[in-house]
């Protein structure tokens, strides 16, 4: 019995010896093989039925396509360009607008600026009209047709400045009404020279003639005291359309500058001394001067006789001559009234730079404002201008630090506000950016430009749609109801209550 147990604790322990020692090579290991997973290809919208359905001009069909689409791939630009441009079709132009503003936040190439700003125009939108022109002309400055686009824009919002930028860049494209657009924005600014100019032009592209761009020539041969060019203006004005003096607020200089000068001509014709009617007095002596025109006329003319029209222009003329030297040809009546470039005043430093910056010379009119600042260093025109120029030049540093300084030597200006917040716009970080817009509220709060700006800022950048809705409010309570801005800020409370 012990040698059997004995036995088999020798077989029990040569069997795990066996298994611990008795296999000399390890167990080979098959290698795992990884095979990569491929990523799940994304899968695009189709938007060829949606598409055709536009071509074939059932707009709503594609609409209802496209908003199917637009829930299945959300945040799609191209389902949102399509969906904004069928909009359009169907003349719904805020929602269409909306569309391509949404198109345009998820990447959307930069031409859809342009439909954008086209949408919000149609759509009496004409804040944000302005602001898609401006970026889309950003990256497009060659395309002259959206630049006129702009430049009626801009001076319909009483930008004067930068609409006379705009319009200096089509000035071939500008017909008789847009010169004298451009011809009473250099008025409003003080440069008559300039302000003439773009009046002779209006008169030179108009079909006929009309008593706006020569009551403006009137107007500045008044400021300019040129007492001959006065009373030549006032009898072409008065021969072509009589009363239109009268209608304005120059009248009483007119007549006064007419009694003044030809006082024994009117009591020859027996026009009492206090006659302030320029139509009446213009009259008398136009009378006075006919007798004369007749005794210069051929009367063996084998021409066919003058159309009205044509008579009016001649009459006219006959009366410039009057006052021009014989030899001067009188090609235009806008020509006549053109003053030689040497009797034109000598301007100012500041008024150098001004020109050179409507020129779109903006090294020049940096020069002319340091020039300007040489005579008067607190002269916080020639630093805001100073500012202007380094930005259009691309030294945003140097065009903060120098509007700061205008601000520093006129701090309650509205303008020079406005032209610092377009400059912090693009140097200062968001948030500081931000502050500045309260900052300005807070001195300017009659401002509908900053609290547009601010509730814009809240808008779409912060994303905080109660503070925005506030601001909104506000700007409804400041503008008056008839105005593109209160509409448009009545969209955009729409736009928020519909989230």
């Amino acid at each position: 019995m012990l040698q059997a147990k004995l036995c088999l604790s020798i077989i029990l322990y040569g069997s795990i010896m066996l298994v611990l020692f008795g296999c000399d090579e390890p167990l080979e290991e098959k290698p795992e093989i990884f095979v990569p997973v491929q990523p799940e290809k994304k899968k695009k919208p189709d938007l060829s039925q949606a598409i055709s359905k536009r071509i074939e001009g059932d707009a709503e069909g594609a609409i209802r396509l496209l908003r199917n689409l637009n829930e299945e791939f959300p945040n799609s630009q191209e389902i949102l360009i399509q969906l904004g441009r069928s909009l359009a079709d169907i003349k719904n132009h805020p929602l269409a607008a909306f569309r391509f503003e949404q198109a345009v936040s998820c990447g959307a190439t930069k031409e859809i600026h342009l439909e954008t700003a086209e949408a919000h125009l149609l759509a009496g939108d004409k804040a944000n009209a302005e602001i898609n022109f401006d970026k889309f002309l950003r990256h497009f400055p060659e395309e002259k047709d959206v630049w006129l686009t702009f430049a009626r824009l801009l001076a319909e919002a009483d930008k004067k400045t930068e609409a006379i930028n705009a319009f200096s860049r089509v000035p071939d494209l500008c017909n008789h009404e847009d010169a004298l657009t451009v011809a009473n924005l250099f008025y409003d600014k003080k440069l008559w020279a300039q302000s003439a100019r773009w009046f002779r032009e209006s008169a030179k592209r108009e079909n006929g003639i009309s008593p706006k761009p020569l009551l403006g020539l009137l107007r500045i041969s008044l400021i300019e005291q040129d007492e001959d060019q006065t009373e030549s203006l006032c009898l072409a004005i008065e021969k072509t359309h009589p009363g239109s003096i009268d209608s304005s607020d120059i009248s009483p200089e007119v007549s006064s500058l007419l009694r003044r000068r030809r006082l024994a001509d009117l009591l020859d014709a027996g026009i009492p001394t206090d006659e302030q009617r320029v139509s009446v007095l213009a009259k008398a002596l136009l009378s006075e001067v006919n007798p004369v025109k007749k005794r210069v006329v051929s009367s063996g003319s084998k021409l066919p006789p003058p159309t009205d029209a044509q008579e009016n222009l001649n009459d006219i003329q006959s009366d410039i001559s009057l006052s021009a030297p014989p030899s001067s040809p009188s090609l235009n009546l806008a020509d006549a009234f053109a003053k030689p470039a040497e009797e034109e005043i000598e301007q100012s430093s500041l008024e150098k730079s001004r020109t050179a910056y409507l020129n779109s010379s903006y090294t020049q009119a940096l020069y002319h404002a340091r020039e300007a600042l040489k005579a008067n260093t607190a002269d916080a025109e020639a630093w805001r201008l100073c500012s202007q120029a380094h930005f259009q030049l691309g030294e945003e540093r140097e065009a903060e630090m120098t509007i700061l300084e205008a601000i520093r030597h006129n701090p309650f200006d509205l303008v020079t506000r406005l032209d610092y917040l377009r400059i912090a716009r693009e140097t200062l970080p968001a948030k500081r950016y931000l502050a500045e817009l309260e900052k300005s509220k807070e001195l300017f709060p009659e401002s509908t430009e900053i609290l547009w700006e601010l509730a814009r800022r809240y808008h779409l950048v912060e994303k905080m749609p109660v503070t925005a809705s506030i601001l909104y409010n506000e700007v409804l309570k400041l503008v008056p109801e008839s105005s593109g801005l209160y509409q448009q800020a009545k969209l955009e409370l729409f736009k928020l209550q519909s989230l």
